[in-house]
């Protein structure tokens, strides 16, 4: 088990955020958590696609495409 001490401060902060979000201080921080995990690993994912000159293109691409509205909206699968 893993314990945080946190400031009184933050305290107040994440108990007021996680009263917004239903949730308990706890559940709040561990879905924090979470989030930033995935959204590093999608960073390191990116970064090593990034190194390969084909994949490099087609990134860059895909991402011009979208900022000039190309792009088809899909809904997410739940698997």
């Amino acid at each position: 088990m893993l314990t945080i001490d946190l400031s009184d401060e933050l305290q107040r902060k994440v108990a007021n955020f996680a009263i917004q979000a239903g949730q308990t201080p706890e559940q709040a921080v561990l879905e924090i958590i979470e989030e930033r995990m995935d959204h590093q690993s999608a960073y390191a994912e990116t970064a090593y696609l990034m190194k390969h000159e084909k994949n490099k293109k087609r990134l860059d691409q895909a991402v011009r495409d979208i900022r000039n509205g190309i792009f088809e909206e899909k809904e997410l699968k739940n698997d």
